[in-house]
């Protein structure tokens, strides 16, 4: 497999897909939210604040085969994907949440054995489909297909058939099928285009995926063309009260489309565009759980997982007992080619990252303007060191952490954060850096505000901790930035921040 596209937007994918489906199952079935309402992370029902629906939990269902090295275009990957999905409706989760289809589907495999398994759900959706004519057009394909597209990007011709086959596991309709074959080529080109998104560039897009759609969908390439020029550039609330309503895989499509194109680009910050989009598609009202999620895969495909809001990283969790750096793993596993090819001694999958080589690791200091902050290199965010002024309940990482290399602080998984901030001052190697600077400095400050002590760090705390310190003071403290970066760097005497970082602070 050639691997042509970075971790960064693979990663992208799975978090912008269940950070969508979290931050929508708090407003599922309720009527649009006004354009400036804001949209924050809460439970309802039996979901808490954060916690992923049946719609990642199936996408991932579909990754975790993926990442066990099946190839999902062959009977025993399919075999694979329908263990997995038979996995996760014998479990307690399949119980805050079904679709009403799917549910009738699963229910009626769900103690087969895994051989020949995937033919027996398409044998099950085909008979359902039969006895209830024109029930199987719901999105309960869609919201999972983003996975496929993870998976077989490289190979478009196959990611199609895949994508259809998979989807016609649970539903035996035409267009629910074929919307998730389009739904891929978009995340597909969003994924291989390298030029920045603005306008013009979501405008290719659309114009991109029209052509790929008549390349690979020949035959209903006039239906799905036209869905999407119409509804590029519109509202999801356009689609509430639309018939079908959107629940409806198309209008669900539709309504998704809407909040990727229909939702404009920050000019001074354009990866706020994935917080912006996802917002929207919740805003949009009706099935916002499953929209969100759709739409989130697509615009992680396009701005990466280092554009998701660390707000709404933190947070997410859900089967098959995941959260955020789980899906990290999943994506770089199945960019890999299977958990076999995986080299489990190097990040993200090492249970340590050595720092021992590098110098100034046993930096620490107290934040100069907030006493509730600790700033340090890696030997204290280790254990090596004492924290001063007692223990942290928050830490903030700048760098790459093993799984276990702060376990001993016994923080809780929700208070922990890992920034992917790059020690550079070249573009390309933080293409949000903006966003992330201030995401890390706003994480700060939340934890702050919610009464806990921080540890924020890096390996040597020289370039991006004073840099987040400062930035943090500047945002949420009311200092002066030049005042913000000489106390910092005073209370840390080998700080230097890089070129673009200490740019961006006197900006």
């Amino acid at each position: 497999m050639t691997r042509s596209v970075g971790l960064d937007k693979l990663a992208g994918i799975l978090v912008g897909a269940a950070c969508g489906d979290a931050l929508g199952a708090g407003y599922e079935f309720r009527p649009p939210l006004p354009a400036d309402s804001p949209v924050r992370t809460r439970g309802q029902g039996a979901f808490g604040p954060g916690e992923w629906t049946d719609d990642t939990a199936q996408l991932l269902a579909i990754a975790v085969a993926a990442a066990d090295g099946n190839e999902l275009d062959k009977p025993s990957g399919e075999d694979a994907v329908a263990a997995c999905f038979q996995a996760w409706y014998l479990s307690p989760a399949r119980l805050k949440d079904i679709g009403i289809h799917s549910s009738a589907v699963f229910g009626a495999v769900s103690a087969l054995p895994a051989d020949g398994l995937a033919e027996r759900f398409r044998i099950e959706a085909a008979d359902k489909e039969h006895r209830h004519p024109g029930t199987s057009g719901g999105n309960g394909a869609l919201m999972r297909t983003a996975s496929v597209a993870l998976a077989l990007h490289h190979d478009p011709e196959r990611m199609v058939a895949t994508a259809m086959r998979l989807a016609s596991m649970t539903h035996a309709d035409d267009r629910s099928t074929q919307s998730c074959a389009v739904w891929c080529l978009a995340i597909r080109r969003a994924l291989m285009t390298s030029t920045p998104w603005d306008a013009a560039q979501i405008a290719r897009l659309r114009d991109d995926v029209i052509a790929d759609v008549r390349t690979y969908l020949p035959t209903d390439s006039d239906y799905w063309s036209t869905v999407l020029e119409e509804a590029f550039g519109t509202s999801p609330v356009d689609y509430y009260d639309y018939r079908p309503g959107n629940g409806y895989c198309v209008t669900s499509l539709r309504a998704a489309w809407a909040a990727v194109t229909g939702t404009p680009v920050p000019a001074d910050v354009p990866a706020r565009h994935l917080r912006g989009g996802i917002e929207s598609a919740v805003r949009g009202g009706g099935d916002t759980d499953t929209v969100a999620c759709i739409a989130g895969a697509l615009l992680g495909a396009m701005w990466g997982y280092s554009a998701a809001p660390l707000e709404w990283r933190r947070r997410i969790f859900g089967w098959p007992g995941y959260r955020d750096a789980d899906l990290l793993r999943v994506a770089d596993t199945i960019d890999h080619g299977g958990a076999d090819r995986v080299d489990r001694s190097q990040w993200p999958h090492a249970a340590r990252v050595d720092y021992s080589h590098w110098s100034g690791t046993d930096a620490l200091a107290v934040h100069p303007f907030d006493d509730g902050v600790v700033l340090s290199g890696t030997v204290a965010a280790y254990g090596v060191l004492p924290m001063p002024g007692g223990p942290v309940d928050a830490v903030v990482s700048l760098c790459r952490l093993g799984t276990q290399d702060v376990a001993h602080l016994d923080i809780r998984p929700e208070d922990r954060v890992e920034v992917r901030l790059v020690d550079s001052a070249s573009p390309a190697d933080n293409p949000h850096l903006r966003l992330v600077l201030e995401d890390a400095a706003d994480a700060v400050a939340a934890f702050r505000s919610e009464g806990k002590r921080v540890l924020l760090h890096c390996v040597a705390a020289q370039s991006r901790t004073p840099t987040v310190a400062a930035l943090y003071a500047i945002r949420h403290l009311g200092v002066a930035p030049a005042q913000a970066m000489q106390q910092v760097c005073a209370a840390l005497p080998d700080a230097r921040p890089n070129p673009a970082f200490a740019a961006l602070l006197r900006a």
